[in-house]
């Protein structure tokens, strides 16, 4: 029995194939996946709520005339237990120093996925970081050097996430469920951003704020899915002992432009990519995208804490709100994507276009009417989570746009685009450390007014140079489907 073209032509073929377990194999990539990622994003963010309780505040003795009313209380009176005296400056340096591992590992990564595979490659990294979230406690009371040494090599070892996932995406999802199953999987970073600051925020609290069993939490139960990642997920299809006969079959139709065989696929063409204008637009997409999102999982904790005068359980449990609804949002605008592009209700790079779009905008001005709407918690908690909600529509346009360009070189292209937006992950926590030395509302406001310009200049460039057609340098043989619905 041969696989149809298209599950979508009828419901009854839908439920037939979903019976005769078509697509468990993949579904269960995309699941360990997407709990990959989670754990990745859940170690990554969980610095930004912990170091609230582990460093002195020396801000409350500043009078802010524009801040929210809250306890004045003196230096080292809201948490006995904080052990470190460092400033604004010295924390968004710490914050920011993940991404430098970050950004110099995304090319190695792609390379090395391209050549091995993703499983290795993400598997390995995730076990480095949990590894290094262990021991993140007892480099932060070496000193702060040793901290920022760590939060490198944590970089280093997550930096391969994205490159190996899109990697596995390539070889595991046909293209008429590319925006779900993607939005699906690297959607995972916003649930282990909730998990990670609600969770960590209830810690602190009912443990009298013992923040190392935090990083002794989350190091613990990435090393547990690592286990599981090993045994049930490998690089291709054609690697899986079990898939089916009628999968293997199905996906060998329906993955456009990738490569059945590895050794067939000619070395990176970095050349080619870099002078490519629909890489460059999605580069520097990125960044709008990257800028937002970074700011909001390492600084909104902080200003939930100084400016709103939340406690560390509120602080934990509000500033994951946006995220939540965010991944609701990627979820169904994953699914609608792929429901307009199937049905010809859109064209792929106008879905592209328009929802990245949405996804900039939104939490720009989201942000911004936060800022200004006083010290009303729950209003200003609606607008954060309205605007970042927008954001989830990242997933299914820019996000997998990659896999529109280059199948059969997804890793090392990804690690670019991956790589650049990164950078705002270098630049940004320093720089809001630098415009926030006394934490007062003016000073975050003029944050969110310079995040906004940043994000609309960068999506404009994406939306400019745009493209959901495979390039001609992803496969050195002429294909004969290369023709893309616009």
């Amino acid at each position: 029995m041969e696989p149809p073209n298209n599950l979508n032509r009828r419901p009854s073929e839908a439920v037939s194939i979903l019976m005769k377990g078509v697509r468990t194999k993949r579904y269960t990539m995309a699941v360990l996946g997407f709990i990959g990622i989670a754990n990745a994003y859940a170690m990554r963010s969980v610095l930004s709520l912990a170091i609230t309780e582990m460093v002195v505040d020396i801000h409350k003795t500043t009078l802010d005339p524009n801040g929210c009313p809250g306890p004045a209380v003196l230096k080292n009176m809201t948490n006995p237990n904080a052990e470190f005296d460092w400033s604004e400056k010295l924390q968004g340096h710490i914050l920011g120093s993940f991404y430098y591992g970050y950004v110099l590992a995304q090319i190695p990564a792609g390379i090395l996925a391209q050549k091995y595979g993703g499983k290795h490659v993400f598997g390995v990294g995730m076990f480095l970081t949990s590894v290094l979230t262990l021991l993140t406690p007892m480099a932060a009371r070496a000193g702060p050097v040793y901290l920022i040494i760590v939060r490198v090599l944590e970089g280093l070892g997550e930096g391969p996430t994205i490159p190996a996932m899109n990697t596995l995406l390539a070889q595991w999802v046909p293209i008429n469920e590319r925006s779900t199953i993607g939005s699906f999987v690297f959607a995972g970073n916003m649930i282990g951003t909730i998990v990670a600051q609600s969770t960590a925020g209830y810690m602190l609290k009912v443990t009298d704020d013992n923040w190392p069993l935090v990083f002794y939490t989350f190091g613990s139960i990435a090393l547990i899915w690592y286990v599981f990642w090993n045994f049930f997920v490998y690089s291709r299809p054609s690697e899986h002992p079990s898939i089916t006969d009628y999968e293997l079959t199905y996906l060998e139709r329906h993955l456009k432009g990738v490569s059945r065989n590895k050794e067939k696929v000619q070395p990176t063409p970095w050349g080619a990519m870099l002078l490519s204008g629909p890489m460059w637009g999605l580069m520097i997409g990125q960044i709008a995208h990257d800028w937002a999102l970074f700011m909001i999982h390492t600084d909104l904790p902080k200003y939930m804490k100084s400016v709103m005068k939340f406690s560390i359980a509120e602080t934990g449990v509000w500033s994951s709100m946006p995220h939540l609804i965010m991944w609701l949002t990627a979820i169904l605008s994953g699914w609608l994507s792929d429901y307009l592009i199937t049905n010809n209700k859109i064209g792929i790079l106008k879905q592209r276009r328009l929802f990245s779009t949405i996804a900039c905008v939104g939490p720009m001005l989201g942000t911004l009417a936060a800022s200004y709407a006083g010290c009303d918690k729950l209003r200003v908690v609606m607008l954060f989570t309205v605007g970042m909600a927008t954001m989830g529509f990242f997933y299914s346009s820019m996000k997998v746009n990659v896999l529109d360009l280059s199948p059969n070189y997804a890793g090392p292209a990804m690690a670019l685009v991956n790589g650049v937006g990164a950078v705002a992950g270098i630049i940004s926590p320093p720089l809001i450390g630098y415009l926030i030395p006394n934490n007062t509302l003016l000073e975050w406001r003029n944050v969110f007014w310079i995040s906004g310009g940043v994000v609309l200049v960068a999506n404009s460039v994406y939306v400019i140079f745009a493209s959901a057609q495979i390039q001609w340098w992803n496969d050195p043989l002429p294909m004969s489907d290369t023709d893309d619905d616009l």
